[in-house]
């Protein structure tokens, strides 16, 4: 069994696939961010997802963020782009993996996580870096609280 906030090593006999993903690092109006639970996993994250076919990164984010946790949201500034590689049993191939991310302001809606989510929190940012379980998401976090920073102050 691997350790929470753990993803399987590359395997070097296998193929390595590029993977392109977007998401959202979503403020409400007290300055608190949205993190969501995975299912099985029990490890906090931003919700993000695949770019499909002649989307942009931008309707990428929105997409996802729609899907997965049920809000609509204006999509802001790009605040990060991270990178690692895994392997993905499923597919027996390793993903080499790009998640660009933005600031995204609740526009509409109400929380309601898609079935690979089981819980939801928004907590002040502070708290969230304790509760994910990443470097590259406490990257994002601490980018998207300067770019938000940065962006209200002009």
């Amino acid at each position: 069994m691997m350790a929470r906030g753990t993803r399987p090593s590359p395997r070097k006999d296998r193929e390595t696939v590029d993977v392109r993903s977007a998401g959202g690092v979503i403020f409400d109006d007290r300055g608190q961010v949205l993190l969501l639970r995975r299912v099985g996993e029990g490890t906090w994250c931003f919700p993000k997802g695949h770019i499909e076919s002649g989307e942009s990164p931008q309707a990428a984010a929105a997409r996802e963020i729609r899907e997965e946790c049920g809000l609509e949201v204006e999509i802001g500034r790009r605040v990060a782009e991270i990178g690692y590689t895994f392997y993905f049993p499923p597919e027996n191939v390793n993903h080499d993996k790009r998640v660009v991310y933005f600031l995204a302001n609740p526009i509409g809606g109400v929380v309601t996580l898609e079935d690979r989510f089981d819980g939801s929190q928004w907590v002040p940012p502070g708290q969230a870096l304790g509760m994910l379980p990443y470097r590259n998401d406490k990257t994002v976090l601490r980018a998207a609280l300067k770019v938000r920073k940065a962006t209200r102050r002009s």
